[in-house]
């Protein structure tokens, strides 16, 4: 990609932070040190009930698969949609080497107590937090609907379902990269689960980059 980088920041550790990226505008969401999963949410930047469905999406980019040429399954995205009634492209993946992601839910209280780690922080607490910043609570939110990037996780359909978390095949400098289809806003958490095998047991920041 030959485009000229606009913004560049990274997201500390076990923190979170919402942003905008303007229609046209790439994203990238790097590991700033490999193994860490960056759980992502996005809305239209212009209303922002208008907000990223991932399971919506799955279904669409298996049943509709994106044009020749295009990246595109339920368990690699390579379109992104919003939500029922508004069914509108939001992003494009133009750049997805790695691969692993995790449709649906994050890291919340009950997640960590489950863990075994009451009171821990949370991907509720850092999407929380960043959100503040553009007037929305999480209650205004359909907050399970995110892409968990870097997250190896799957399915084992020989044992009735069960959830697998592996650490991220994920190293230093990998990336996934969105096309801005609309201005969005986007949320990102560096996901503070230091107790299971999600972020490898050791927390680290991430990095975004936004070129024009």
């Amino acid at each position: 990609m030959s485009n000229q980088l606009f913004e560049e920041f990274t997201v500390p550790k076990c923190s979170g932070k919402a942003f905008i990226v303007e229609a046209g505008h790439y994203l990238r969401v790097i590991e700033s040190e490999g193994k860490q999963v960056a759980g992502v949410m996005f809305f239209n930047a212009h209303n922002y009930k208008e907000q990223f469905m991932a399971e919506f999406s799955g279904g669409l980019n298996y049943f509709r698969p994106p044009g020749p040429g295009k990246m595109g399954s339920h368990y690699r995205l390579g379109e992104l949609y919003s939500k029922v009634p508004y069914e509108n492209l939001m992003l494009t993946v133009t750049d997805n080497k790695i691969g692993d992601h995790f449709l649906g839910t994050h890291c919340s209280k009950l997640v960590m107590e489950a863990l075994g780690a009451p009171g821990h922080r949370s991907c509720t607490d850092n999407f929380s937090d960043a959100l503040k910043d553009f007037g929305l609570e999480l209650e205004d939110v359909y907050s399970p609907s995110i892409m968990n990037v870097f997250a190896n996780v799957t399915i084992d359909q020989k044992a009735d379902g069960k959830v697998q978390i592996k650490p991220p095949r994920s190293d230093k400098g990998d990336y996934i990269e969105f096309l801005a289809e609309m201005d969005v806003l986007v949320a990102v958490s560096a996901c503070p689960d230091d107790q299971s095998p999600m972020n490898d047991h050791v927390c680290k920041p991430i990095g975004i980059q936004i070129y024009r």
